[in-house]
């Protein structure tokens, strides 16, 4: 498919804003026994989904910045192996910006 006119490349522009999702929620999750961690930026390497009576609860393994690999537990399944999160002191997994994205160019195949 060939869009030559200004139509029909703001028209694909505007198709594809009405696929994409913006939710704040997805961007962090709260790690469910705070204090057994330390805070530091890391890269996920591994997701691991523990089962749970009321919620579905997430093991996410990290490899820290600078301070090793460890896992943490969180109340929310949203993150994917590859992205790179920020463990807060007060016990929140923040998405760092843009790693979603990163992620998906990387393995994208030409």
């Amino acid at each position: 498919m060939r869009i030559t006119t200004g139509r029909g490349i703001a028209g694909a522009l505007l198709l594809l804003g009405a696929c994409t999702a913006y939710d704040p929620a997805r961007e962090e999750a709260n790690i469910v026994a705070p204090g057994n961690f330390k805070a530091g930026a890391g890269e996920i390497y591994q997701v691991g989904v523990l089962p749970h009576k009321d919620q579905q609860l997430c093991r996410l393994y990290l490899r820290m910045d600078l301070t090793g690999t460890q896992s943490v537990d969180v109340d929310k399944c949203t993150f994917l192996a590859g992205e790179f999160v920020d463990l807060t002191n007060d016990g929140r997994v923040v998405r760092l910006s843009g790693t979603s994205l990163n992620q998906a160019l990387r393995n994208a195949k030409p």
